[in-house]
């Protein structure tokens, strides 16, 4: 069963011999009209630019957002259809243009394109370095040709202005490397290092120098190989990675996030107590004429147990300065004196001042009711003057 039905697949018609189909170029001639007016786009750095952000970010960019259509044709390449030369020309004059800090190489289209079709890229480089005496078009050519082709020179003797750098447009392969330093020895015996400054460029990689991908995606970044064979210099190359990987996350490891409960186990029963040994009498009755004759009684007492109270006792370091207070001085009858410290005296003279600020508040007190009663007299007078007819003063002398 299974032999016949790959008999029926290996001899089963796919399409593949069938007359083929005729378009005549009426058919398409629009079509190819239409995209000659279109500019063929190639992102240099697909993985940091998106294709559809691409196509409908570099219009608005352009100035000409309803003018200028975009579309993706592939994983590699764009297309901008313009509906005028004169937008065409402007926009590929002021290329190369940069999105998302990577370039974007342009060509326009062609019917029949080459091998080698967008494949290049046109880019401003400033020359830096010549000698004075140095400075002319062969000079400058010659020294561009060492990097590249010559598309456009922006120097001439007779009308350039500045010579402190030299502008020339060189076409530069995708796949070429960026030189920034070349050294440069004259007939004369002189020699000198030019600088090269590229206009316009953001990123690059800093292993290769080219300027498709960063250093974290270089393809010329070879990782270490790996053998699965036993043989003496693999092992040891083994345990020296190994080694250099336990040393890289060993602070990782001794971290004290990584601590947890189970890291320090609780023990599952407390450590047992042992009891208080009993004192003994013996001893105490030896060590009696030694100690204080008032107390010796209250010593001999310990003898006997003597029930705990729940008040605690007041104890004290061995370092401690503070001496302690015995319990003969604590029931003592006698009166104790006490000297007068700065607490004390501080809190006399708060006292002092607090009577001092009462009595001054208390007589302003009494002085305004005073002043209240001699007011409500004086006015009380008034009144009655004025029911009385008053008392007419004589006028006063000018």
């Amino acid at each position: 069963m299974a032999d016949e039905l790959w008999d029926e697949l290996q001899n089963l018609a796919m399409g593949r011999e069938d007359p083929e189909l005729f378009f005549p170029h009426e058919a398409y001639a629009a079509t190819v009209a239409r995209n000659r007016l279109s500019l063929i786009a190639r992102p240099l750095n697909p993985r940091a630019q998106n294709l559809f952000t691409v196509i409908s970010s570099l219009p608005r960019i352009w100035g000409f957002a309803a003018r200028v259509h975009g579309r993706v044709l592939d994983d590699t390449f764009v297309q901008f259809l313009f509906q005028s030369e004169v937008d065409l020309i402007s926009v590929q004059r002021r290329k190369p243009w940069i999105f998302n800090n990577w370039f974007v190489a342009f060509q326009r289209w062609e019917d029949l394109p080459d091998f080698d079709f967008l494949t290049t890229i046109d880019i401003w480089v400033q020359m830096r370095g010549i000698p004075l005496p140095y400075v002319c078009e062969e000079t400058v050519t010659q020294i561009a040709e060492a990097l590249g082709e010559v598309v456009e020179l922006d120097f001439h003797d007779a009308i350039t202005t500045q010579v402190a750098y030299i502008r020339i447009r060189i076409r530069f392969a995708i796949t070429d490397r960026l030189r920034f330093f070349r050294r440069v020895r004259f007939d004369s015996g002189e020699t000198t290092v030019i600088r090269f400054q590229y206009e316009r460029l953001r990123r690059f990689c800093s292993r290769c120098l080219r300027f498709t991908h960063l250093r974290n995606y270089c393809p010329f970044l070879q990782p270490l190989p790996v053998t699965n064979t036993g043989t003496a210099d693999n092992l040891t190359d083994g345990r020296e990675r190994f080694a250099l990987h336990d040393e890289l996350h060993r602070s990782d490891m001794n971290l004290q996030a990584h601590n947890s409960d189970d890291s320090l186990p609780v023990p599952i029963r407390p450590p047992p107590r042992v009891d208080t040994p009993p004192l003994n009498p013996d001893e105490i009755a030896a060590a009696s004429p030694y100690f204080h004759p008032s107390r010796d009684e209250k010593f001999l007492n310990f003898a006997v147990p003597i029930p705990q109270t729940p008040w605690r006792r007041n104890q004290t370091s061995i370092g401690s300065n503070i001496t302690p207070i015995s319990e003969y001085e604590i029931t003592s009858r006698d009166a104790r004196k006490f000297e007068v410290g700065e607490c004390s005296r501080k809190h006399d003279e708060d006292e002092s001042g607090k009577n001092y600020e009462m009595e001054e508040d208390l007589t302003r007190k009494i002085s305004a009711v005073d002043k209240n009663e001699e007011e409500r007299r004086k006015q009380k007078q008034k009144v009655h003057e004025h029911n009385e007819g008053g008392i007419l003063k004589p006028p006063k002398k000018r």
